[in-house]
């Protein structure tokens, strides 16, 4: 399936919030995410994604592909890029997320490939430690590049929950 990368616009920010509806549910799962008493989750809604997305060098894509089954473009999921302040000079993969469906087909590993090598220079992934297959998703994905170096992967306990950290840099 061919993947389209838009970056995000004004415009699209609607799309981009509706798409956090589904990746919270899906994270609910590994770190028991609730809902507000409007049935939806705070986090990544619209107000907080305006303000993260015009932080300055924050950058956000939809993944856009066409469904052969129901022959019509849909979207797919969504990554936001932000500068990794902990990490000088690095830019981070914020969050990441492919909607069910279109798992296990390609779509994600090309968006993150393009992601990557569309912006060469150091880099940090980071993932809850419960979200196992994130961790082995982006060690496969950094893998699969070429211009990949000086992966380095750790533990981050002090952070607000356990989490994982692959740090590299593409040339």
């Amino acid at each position: 399936m061919n993947v389209i990368l838009d970056p995000l616009t004004s415009a699209l920010r609607p799309a981009l919030a509706n798409l956090a509806q589904f990746y919270q549910y899906d994270f609910s799962e590994i770190e028991n995410g609730i809902v507000n008493l409007a049935g939806r989750f705070t986090y990544l809604d619209l107000g907080d994604l305006e303000n993260r997305l015009d932080e300055p060098g924050a950058d956000a894509w939809l993944f856009r592909v066409t469904d052969t089954e129901w022959g019509q473009e849909t979207l797919a999921g969504f990554a936001i890029a932000v500068p990794a302040p902990e990490h000088l000079g690095a830019r981070e993969i914020d969050e990441f997320f492919v909607m069910r469906r279109y798992r296990r087909l390609g779509i994600g590993r090309a968006s993150a490939d393009a992601i990557l090598r569309a912006t060469p220079g150091p880099w940090v992934v980071q993932g809850t430690r419960h979200n196992t297959g994130a961790r082995d998703f982006w060690k496969r994905v950094i893998a699969g590049i070429d211009t990949a170096e000086h992966l380095t992967e750790h533990e981050t306990p002090e952070v607000v929950y356990p989490a994982w950290t692959l740090q590299f840099t593409i040339s």
